[in-house]
Parts: structure tokens; C-alpha cells; sequence
């Protein structure tokens, strides 16, 4: 099979599971021979992402702080949206920032980190309000109505991310669902051997396809589960130090404090009731 005929694009947000999500797809272009790139910021494609994409021959792109704006510039693809309720992605940027999010390529959070470091968590959810405005922004002025998005909730999709993940790739027109017997699977084996090599030794062998196999998928959707990223630790045991904190949602109740309810609402309650995480504007701890 041919490399896809269109592009593939995964749109997430800050700290809205896009390490996670990445880290799969870049898995299974190494064995299907796609490649794949991981987008943080406007300056890693100088602003113009069309002629970066263009310029580095990306089949599938993770735009991890995605912005509409950029997203309607983008030739033909198909893609999926993930969301996180904004309050658990205050709470989870917050520890993140304080003590485990690599600083590299992102000055500006050196500068926020000695801030949370100087002062209390109540202080610091304060602002940590100003520091992901642009965050919140990005995502109240997404187009939720693309037919060739797949919008998902980041507490539902991590549930069940096995069935999770072959829905996305069924959407994405890559999932390969015939039977596969001894012999096609020896094969498949035989060139993502191949494809595996030619990523990272840049040797001249193996071939682009266009789909991966249901197991397959399977099969690196358990390898990326929450306890192997974590040695062993499962979700809803805290390490605050740990890139993957903790994997539960719903934890802002556990640090918000009524005047972070407060200013929350005054900022961010038309974003919160946009995308349905509460039904009443009154809403509260």
C-alpha cells in the first residue's frame, strides 16, 4: 500500500494528553514508514506550516497548541481534536510548570517557574490563570463543526483508549481491519522491520503503507498504557515531580480553593459551558 493521500493531523492543547497521543502515532509511523513531526509553537515552522509540511515531506503532524488560524491554512487531511475539561488543565499545568515540564525551546516558562516557586499553590493557580490564556483562547475559537475532525474529551478517550484509538484510526482511513493469517503477518513484520531501520539507520529499504493492522495498533496503545510510562504506578497515584502526574480527571477540585472558583468563572465560564464540562454558569465546588 501507498503512503496516505492526504494528510493526517492530530490537534491537541497544552497538557491536554498530547505527549501521550504523539508518542503513539510517532510509534506506528516508524513501522508503517510515515513521517511524522511534533509541533509545539509558530517558530518550529516559522509561521507558514503549509511550506513546512511541504518542505519535510510530514504524512501525519502533531500540532499540539493548535490554533484554527493555522489549521485552515493546512492542505487536504483528516484529523482528531482533543479536549480536556480547562479546570484540570490549570491544575495539571501547575505542577508541570513548578517541576517536571522540560524548559528547552520555551524561555518564557523559566521565568514563570521561578515565580511558582516563590510563592504558596493558591498563589500559584493564580497565575497559572494569566500564563495559559493563550491556551484557553486557542481552544474557545476552535471550529468544533469540521467533518474531517473527530473531536474527542480527553476523560472519556483515556478510559478506554484501546477502542479509543481504533475509532480514531478508523475516522483517519488507516486502520487496516482485514484478517491477518500467518503468512500476511509475517510479512507486515518482515517490513516494519525494515521501515524501523530505515528511520533510524537511514538505510534504503522498506516501504511506505497507507494503513496499520487492528492488532497492531492494538498492540502500541498497550505498550503506551498510563503504568508503563509510569514504571508501574497507576492512575490516580500521585508523583507531582512525574510528567505523568497523576491520569485522573476532575483533580482541580482537589486544589481549587472558592476564589479560584471565582475568578475562574470570571474568565473562563463561557469556555467551560461551550464545551459541556458543567450545564449551570452557577456551577461550584
Amino acid at each position: 500500500m501507498a503512503r496516505p493521500e492526504y494528510l493526517i493531523a492530530y490537534f491537541g492543547h497544552h497538557k491536554c494528553a498530547s505527549t501521550w497521543v504523539h508518542s503513539i502515532l510517532a510509534s506506528v509511523c516508524d513501522e508503517i514508514g510515515l513521517q511524522s513531526s511534533y509541533l509545539a509553537n509558530e517558530e518550529m515552522f516559522g509561521g507558514d506550516l503549509p511550506s513546512y509540511l511541504a518542505q519535510n515531506s510530514v504524512d501525519v503532524l502533531s500540532l499540539v497548541n493548535a490554533n484554527i488560524e493555522h489549521v485552515r491554512k493546512l492542505p487536504e487531511f483528516r484529523g482528531f481534536h482533543m479536549v480536556r475539561d480547562p479546570r484540570d488543565i490549570l491544575a495539571s499545568a501547575y505542577f508541570s510548570h513548578l517541576h517536571s515540564h522540560k524548559t528547552e525551546a520555551w524561555p518564557a516558562l523559566i521565568e514563570h517557574r521561578n515565580k511558582l516557586q516563590r510563592v504558596s499553590k493558591e498563589e500559584g493557580l493564580f497565575l497559572e490563570m494569566d500564563f495559559n490564556a493563550s491556551v484557553f483562547e486557542d481552544m474557545k475559537t476552535w471550529d468544533y463543526e469540521q467533518t474531517n475532525v473527530m473531536e474527542l474529551k480527553q476523560e472519556v478517550f483515556t478510559k478506554d483508549p484501546l477502542n479509543g484509538f481504533v475509532e480514531v484510526f478508523r475516522f483517519l482511513g488507516a486502520l487496516d481491519e482485514t484478517h491477518h493469517g500467518k503468512k500476511s503477518q509475517a510479512k507486515y513484520l518482515l517490513t516494519s522491520a525494515a521501515n524501523v531501520i530505515r528511520r533510524h539507520y537511514k538505510l534504503p529499504i522498506g516501504k511506505s503503507m497507507a494503513s496499520l493492522p487492528a492488532e497492531r495498533l492494538l498492540g502500541i496503545v498497550h505498550n503506551h498504557r498510563f503504568e508503563t510510562k509510569t514504571d508501574g504506578r497507576a492512575a490516580g497515584d500521585e508523583d507531582v515531580t512525574s510528567h505523568y502526574r497523576k491520569g485522573t480527571a476532575g483533580d482541580w477540585r482537589n486544589h481549587f480553593k472558592a476564589e479560584h472558583v471565582t475568578e475562574f468563572k470570571q474568565r473562563h465560564n463561557e469556555l467551560i459551558l461551550q464545551l459541556g464540562y458543567e450545564t449551570n454558569p452557577d456551577w461550584g465546588l
